[in-house]
């Protein structure tokens, strides 16, 4: 009963993440149909359409990347599962995302600094929208990801069956 919380909190979460990734794929295709049309119409493109939809793709990849892991649907190379017994081979899954968890937390650090530095300099993006505002996707996503990863991998790793000896 103390995870119910837990789990409604959580799949809250999913459906804000689902509803803001919809959002930024329909306001991203907005923004390029309006520059082809004004590119088209009077040969002059808007200025501040170009970098906001570079920055919303940075925050659609990483949301919809989230999301992949969540569903266990991320890109993967398999290599062992014809190799392995299916009792092992959940072991070795469990590990490769607990591998991936370490590897998205460490990059939480460097993606702190990146934006960090555009604190520090102060740069806006359009509208006013400060820099690392648009950026800070970055280090949270890696958070949530590896978050996820931990939660699967341990699961996979640690409940898995163990072989026979």
């Amino acid at each position: 009963m103390s995870s119910s919380p837990l789990r409604t909190l959580g799949s809250a979460y999913d459906r804000l993440e689902e509803a803001l990734l919809v959002c930024l794929v329909v306001g991203m295709l907005a923004l390029g149909f309006l520059q082809i049309l004004f590119r088209n119409l009077i040969s002059v493109g808007i200025v501040w359409i170009d970098p906001l939809v570079r920055h919303l793709v940075l925050w659609i990849a990483l949301l919809g990347a989230s999301i992949a892991t969540r569903e266990n649907r991320h890109i993967s190379i398999d290599l062992l599962s014809g190799r392995v017994s299916p009792s092992h081979y959940s072991r070795v899954q469990g590990a490769v995302q607990l591998f991936s968890a370490v590897v998205c937390f460490l990059l939480i650090h460097p993606a702190v600094r990146f934006v960090q530095n555009d604190y520090v300099a102060g740069k806006t993006l359009a509208f006013g929208i400060p820099l690392w505002l648009a950026q800070a996707v970055m280090p949270a996503m890696m958070l949530v990801m590896g978050v996820r990863f931990l939660l699967q991998g341990s699961r996979k790793f640690l409940n898995s069956p163990r072989g026979k000896r």
